[in-house]
């Protein structure tokens, strides 16, 4: 064990509720939750506020060298991320800035900074990360990983109904081609290709409740991890 906890890393595919779980599974352990999308979202708000073409390595690798984050943990156990001393908050779930977060995180360089940002957040421990390559890149000695996946139509099908309660009116064909769009950047990107660690528990969870899904990460962890 580091000096405050366990690092705990949960990789997977989008839209298998790796927050959710992330985060629940925080609070239960009195430790903090990091989506590390967030840190990624944070540089493609400042590639996108400063007009910085994506494609453009240097400019993308500078912005990303002068980010300085700083986190406050909340009462949800999630930590509340400050960029530059400024939260941004619903700004980096803006349409655009997800648009760019895809194309500035295929910049390696630009990765291995980020990383080591996470890296600086996490070292101590008595935290759990969430992302796409916890286990294999940013911690591939976090004490615990976990793998989560679902098939494609169900994770579909669990958006389609999310915007539905939203009021939303969905096309579920154009919501699957999305996200079978990402996954294949997510696997096939040069730079930390999405996949399990090697030594992580994979869970599907096309079956599961997420309720179901907190409980058989808890049931792996030792009870003296908070």
């Amino acid at each position: 064990m580091r000096a405050k906890g366990f690092v705990i890393a949960i990789d997977g595919t989008a839209g298998t509720g790796k927050s959710t779980v992330g985060k629940a599974v925080a609070a239960r352990l009195g430790y903090g939750f990091l989506s590390t999308g967030e840190m990624y979202r944070a540089l493609a708000y400042s590639v996108f506020a400063k007009q910085i073409n994506p494609e453009d390595h240097d400019a993308v690798l500078a912005a990303a060298r002068a980010l300085r984050f700083t986190f406050a943990r909340q009462e949800d156990a999630s930590l509340k991320m400050f960029v530059d001393g400024e939260f941004l908050g619903p700004k980096l779930h803006l349409e655009e800035v997800g648009n760019v977060a895809s194309r500035v995180s295929t910049n390696a360089e630009a990765r291995r900074v980020l990383t080591e940002k996470m890296r600086e957040v996490g070292e101590e421990g008595a935290i759990v990360m969430e992302g796409r390559d916890i286990g294999t890149v940013v911690f591939p000695d976090a004490e615990f990983k976990f793998y989560l996946d679902a098939s494609a139509e169900e994770r579909a099908n669990r958006r389609f109904k999310q915007l539905q309660e939203a009021g939303e009116k969905p096309n579920y064909d154009e919501i699957l081609r999305l996200i079978q769009e990402r996954d294949y950047r997510d696997k096939n990107r040069a730079a930390a290709p999405l996949k399990p660690a090697k030594d992580a528990l994979v869970i599907d969870t096309s079956h599961l409740t997420l309720q179901q899904t907190i409980d058989t990460v808890l049931e792996k962890l030792p009870r003296h991890a908070s």
